[in-house]
Formats: C-alpha cells, structure tokens, sequence
C-alpha cells in the first residue's frame, strides 16, 4: 500500500457511492408500512438522499481520518443504516416503543466519537419519523436520548462503564416517558414502561458483543479495543519483547511521553500510548541494526552508508506488513509509516558525504509520509526527543527543556508536521508534557551507606551464629 496524501483524494470521491443507502431505507419502509406504495417510496428516498449527502460533508468536516481511509466512512454508514433497518423491523412486529435511537448511536460514538454520535442521532429521528409522523413527541424523547448518549458513551473505556451508561439512560427514558404522560402526549401504558427500560441494557448487549468483529473487520477501533491491544499478552508485542527487548524498552518509555502529551492537548492519549508501542514492531525483523538492541558489534560498521540507509528504511515497510497481518488499527498503521516522516537519516547521510561530498540528501530521507493526525505528530517529537535524552547524564531541568525545544523546533521548521494538525500552542504544551515525563522518570535517589542494615545486619548475624556454635 502506498502511503501518500494523493490517496485522500479517491476517498472523498468514494464516500459518494454509499449514497446508495438512500434508495435501501426507503424500501425497507414500504415494506413494512407502505406497502409499496411508489409515491412514498420515490419522495423518502428523495428526503433520505437529502440526509446523507449534509452527513457526507459533515462527516467529512468533522473527522480527519473519514478523509484518510474509505474504511471509516463505509464503517459509518453500515452501522448507522443497519441499526435503523433492525430497529424498524423490530418495531414494526413489536410495537413502536421499541424504538431507540441508543444501539445506532452507542455504536457510532464509541468508534466515532460525540459529534458523529449526534449526527447519528438526527438521521435515526428522521428515518423513524417516516415510518411513525403521528407519534412525534415520542420521536423527539428518542433524539434526546440519542445526544445524551452520544455524550457519555465517547470516552467510554471498559465495558462495565457502558453497561452502567445503559441503565442511566433507561432511567432517562422513563422519566421522559412519565413527562410526556403528564402534558397528555402519551397515556399509561406498563407493557410500553418496562419495554423501554429494557432496551438499553438489552442493546448494550449486542454492542458489547458486536463490538470486537466490527473493529476486526474494520480495523476502526474503540478505546476499548485500543487498551485490549495493549495487554503484553498480543503476538505482536511478544515478539518485540523477545526478539528486540531494547527497542521494547524504548517504546514504553517513549508510549508515557505521548499520552502525557495528548492529554495535555486534548486528543486521545490511548491511542498516543498503546500505538507508541506498536510503531517500531518493522524493527522485529532486523533487531542488531538498531543500536538500542546491540550488546557488542556494530553491523553498520561493515557495510556502506547507502546500505545501512535502506535496512533502516525497511522497518518501516515491515511494521506496515505485520500491521496489517495482525489487522492491526488503520491509525496504528499509519503511525507506523509516518514516525520518521520524510526526515533525513543525518548519521548516515555525514558519513556518506565523507567518501562522496556529492551524495544527494533525497538518497538518505525516509519516504513518508509525514503526519497527517495529532497523535502520529506527537509520536515523531517523541520519538525524536527521547532518543536524544537518552546520552544525557543528571537531568537538569533547564538543559532537558533546551534539548526538547531545539529538537521540537527543528522538526517543526523542517514542516514534517505541516499536515499534523498540531498548532505552535500544541507544541509549546507538548514540550512541558516531555519535560515533566522525563524529570519524573529521572529522579536520582540517596546513595545507600555501605555500612546500612542490609549490609551490617547479616553479617553481624553470622558472626553470632557462629560465636553461639563454638560455645
């Protein structure tokens, strides 16, 4: 797969052919309220199109990586008709009540986020208004629900927290029932009260479930899915642990500055974290050319700086592969082939000028692309920062602070995060996060005296076992 930013091009164009959605919700509604009635039929279809080209541009507005990837966007839209589709069928042979607009958008906004989650909720309100126009003050109960569910299921992170969401919305459903019963939109009905509590933690269910396929089939996932992927116990990382501990090592420590950094910035700091520490897995196929997995040797002292250019370059394209064998998130495969961005590989490009001053600094770039999110952008300062903290000696706060902003400052006035989305306040916050990380993690501690108990004691001891002996 080539990664570069002409490939958003086809996705914006291909968004357009799910517009086909349109033309299936409407007769789905024949089916079952119409009965074919083509007038119906012709101007729904109408309305829908209507409705999905605004949610095109909306989606596109409002989310980067519905550009990025195809994926996202099929993903969207798959869920959102199939959960309307479910929904009117299951109303339509058990009674209107069983409408909800929480399974579509409990869905969306857990993989999508809040605002997704709302639009969601609009376009679910729309579609059941055509199936039941008579029972609006319900329907406008059911778009309420959908935004306050929206809202706290976006940064749901284990399951037990989107099962207490359930019943917290079941109960909001009640009381929106009983309102509606006291101002005379609706009358009392005990089947209709249980039923409409029971959906949300019925639904809950079925997203719990659904959940884990979705985000292997889409490779789109949730925050759950991304602590999931965290555990030590993935493949992937026991292998990165086995075959190249130093380069583990480094991504752990490298995965704490991120997630200080994206939370300093307000984007997701589990996806910064547990992709920082999927970014170097290329690294697993040749781990002695990379020198935080030497213990003696040098290999790139017996080859040629154009050939170490290229085995280094080939991490990348090997992280690419195994990410997509382990269908691994789309977002960490991009973090994968964009942490180097199009930087210059310095070392081997001065040591090539030392036998060719000729050499051309194309052939010693990366080939990209560079950032196109916040945290992939947060990664290669990271990245780039913790490498060169790593020669320093007793961590001074003010010579930390020095070294990160020149490297911030240098990869910014390169443009490598042109494309990131990361504004200059972003980096100014970024580099406080990297400062505070790597002092926290560098604190020195009181040198132990050698004559302490765990020194004193046990021989002291011995000399009194062996006293009471000779006695």
């Amino acid at each position: 797969m080539k990664y570069t930013l002409s490939a958003i091009k086809p996705v914006v164009k291909k968004k357009y052919y799910l517009l086909l959605f349109s033309f299936f919700l409407p007769f789905l509604l024949s089916i079952l309220f119409w009965h074919y009635d083509w007038k119906k039929i012709i101007s729904a279809s109408l309305l829908v199109l209507l409705t999905n080209v605004f949610l095109c541009e909306r989606v596109a507005e409002s989310n980067r990586f519905f550009k990025m990837h195809f994926q996202y966007t099929l993903t969207f839209y798959v869920i959102l008709n199939l959960s309307a589709f479910f929904c009117l069928a299951i109303s339509a042979y058990f009674g209107f009540e069983l409408l909800s607009t929480y399974f579509g958008v409990a869905l969306i906004a857990i993989l999508f986020g809040r605002k997704l989650g709302q639009v969601s909720a609009i376009f679910l309100f729309f579609v059941f208004s055509l199936a039941y126009p008579s029972h609006w003050a319900f329907l406008f109960s059911s778009l309420l629900v959908g935004y306050i569910t929206a809202e706290l299921t976006r940064n749901v992170k284990r399951r037990i927290e989107l099962s207490l969401v359930s019943f917290f919305i079941a109960a909001i459903q009640i009381g929106l029932y009983l309102l509606l019963i006291l101002f005379g939109f609706e009358s009392f009905r005990m089947d209709f009260l249980w039923k409409i509590a029971v959906i949300p933690p019925i639904s809950t269910i079925f997203v719990i479930g659904l959940l884990p396929y979705i985000e292997w089939i889409s490779r789109i996932y949730s925050n759950i899915g991304l602590l999931e992927l965290g555990n030590l116990n993935h493949p992937v990382l026991k292998l990165l642990i086995t075959r190249a501990p130093g380069t583990y090592f480094h991504s752990t420590v490298l995965a704490s500055f991120a997630e200080v950094a994206a939370e300093k910035i307000g984007c997701n700091p589990i996806l910064a974290r547990v992709g920082s520490f999927f970014h170097d897995i290329g690294k697993i196929t040749r781990p002695d050319y990379f020198t935080e997995n030497q213990e003696a040797e040098n290999p790139h002292d017996r080859i040629k700086p154009q050939i170490s250019h290229l085995v280094l370059s080939d991490h990348i394209k090997s992280g690419i592969e195994l990410a997509q064998k382990y269908r691994l998130p789309l977002l960490f495969e991009d973090m994968v082939a964009q942490h180097h961005g199009t930087r210059i590989q310095t070392f081997f490009y001065n040591k090539a000028k030392e036998t060719d001053p000729d050499v051309k600094e194309a052939a010693f770039r990366y080939e990209g692309p560079k950032p196109s999110f916040k945290e992939s952008g947060i990664l290669m300062l990271a990245d780039s920062c913790e490498a060169a903290l790593k020669s320093m000696g007793k961590p001074d706060s003010e010579k930390v602070r020095s070294v990160i902003k020149q490297i911030v400052l240098g990869i910014f006035g390169e443009r490598e995060l042109d494309n990131s989305g990361l504004s200059l306040s972003d980096l100014e916050n970024i580099e406080d996060a990297f400062v505070g990380v790597y002092l926290n993690q560098n604190r020195t501690r009181i040198p132990y005296p050698q004559n302490n108990l765990w020194f004193e004691a046990p021989a002291k001891n011995r000399r009194n076992e062996r006293k009471n002996e000779k006695e």
